[in-house]
């Protein structure tokens, strides 16, 4: 089963139709205001020890009462972390406790980047040191857990992200979403995330001049939200590219798979910062390839696992937009090469499916138990 909170961490608003999402889920959804604070940049020492008195402990009392709410009602034995700063502390209380085993769930970011906050950062090595199992996305997390974290690598157990393929599927264009855009016989590039510098989006609008030239018709879809978005929409404006590039902000849940079944090619050329903030597998290039499109990504962080170059996509040096656009040229005018990548594209989302690597979580449980028993 699942702890969730139901208010949104970047907006502050209540998630939109969490209800409905809890109601048509096949397990169990708990859900409170929040598991951690909405995060306040702290301006010294002594404010970050006052948030943490009047913010955090309320809180995390709150969080802390009803796990244990939960984890006597349904006797549960094993507790899988998903925030390793924010939520660790909470699997060791309840192994404390109950005796609960520990599962770290590794992305990368949380890891590679580089963080300062007083109580959180400086614990990361502490709270994998102590979980009982860790589970990482990619192999490129797996080596950065051995590398920065100096995690044992028989601790780490890889399970890459899994799509889930009922709900991304092929589909045809769909008319409600081009006439929302006013998009209408448009070629469309389509990128679906967070709207952070990572993801290199400002390196595509750098990208799209040169693309106008190839390709008059081509229209650039952004869905999600993020404080980069300023800093795109001034790369729009300085480029004249008002009438090629379209915000869409945070759609409906159930309108995902239809943005990604009316673009002509994803694209996400991700690339690593300063801070070492990268992506660390890149989930939304398989659901494009269940959605049976071809993916250009960045040669960075997790990407390069989730795109077999050449079969399932294209990886470019996401900082660099003349590579980028001649990659999007090519799949956009070489109709053979995008379908042979579409249809692999669309076996390797099938067989990356949610059904085996849930079947491989629970396999790591279940051993964990055994070691217990034994």
């Amino acid at each position: 089963m699942v702890l969730a909170s139901w208010r949104d961490y970047a907006t502050g608003k209540p998630i939109e139709n969490w209800k409905e999402l809890d109601n048509a889920a096949p397990y169990s959804v708990e859900r409170i205001e929040l598991l951690r604070p909405i995060s306040i940049q702290s301006k010294s020492k002594l404010h970050s020890l006052w948030l943490l008195v009047t913010q955090d402990l309320p809180l995390k009392a709150k969080v802390l009462y009803k796990a244990v709410e939960i984890i006597k009602a349904r006797n549960v034995n094993v507790i899988c972390i998903g925030e390793l700063t924010a939520g660790s502390w909470l699997g060791l209380l309840c192994r404390w406790l109950f005796g609960c085993k520990i599962i770290n769930y590794i992305h990368g970011e949380e890891i590679t980047t580089r963080m300062n906050y007083l109580f959180y950062g400086k614990n990361r090595k502490f709270y994998l040191r102590k979980a009982d199992a860790i589970v990482a996305v990619s192999q490129f997390t797996r080596n950065a857990l051995i590398d920065i974290m100096e995690v044992n690598p028989i601790k780490i157990h890889v399970n890459e992200n899994g799509v889930d393929t009922k709900r991304f599927f092929p589909g045809v264009k769909k008319d409600a979403i081009l006439k929302r855009h006013k998009i209408e016989g448009k070629r469309i590039l389509l990128t679906v995330g967070r709207l952070v510098q990572r993801k290199g989006i400002d390196k595509t609008l750098q990208a799209l001049p040169e693309i106008i030239k190839k390709i008059p018709n081509i229209h650039y879809l952004i869905v999600g939200s993020g404080e980069f978005q300023p800093n795109l929409e001034t790369i729009v404006k300085e480029l004249a590219l008002e009438n090629f590039v379209t915000f869409a902000g945070r759609i409906a849940e159930e309108d995902l798979v239809k943005y990604y079944q009316s673009c002509d090619l994803f694209v996400m050329p991700n690339r690593e910062l300063a801070d070492h903030d990268t992506e660390g597998f890149g989930l939304v290039f398989l659901e494009a390839n269940a959605c049976k499109k071809a993916v250009i990504g960045g040669r960075a962080g997790g990407a390069v696992e989730a795109i077999s170059h050449g079969k399932t996509g294209l990886l470019v040096d996401g900082n660099n937009p003349e590579e980028i656009a001649s990659a999007i040229i090519e799949l956009l005018t070489d109709e053979t090469k995008r379908k042979e990548i579409e249809e692999t594209g669309y076996q390797y989302a099938l067989n990356a499916n949610w059904e085996s690597k849930a079947h491989r979580f629970y396999e790591l449980c279940n051993n964990l138990l055994k070691e217990t028993a034994q």
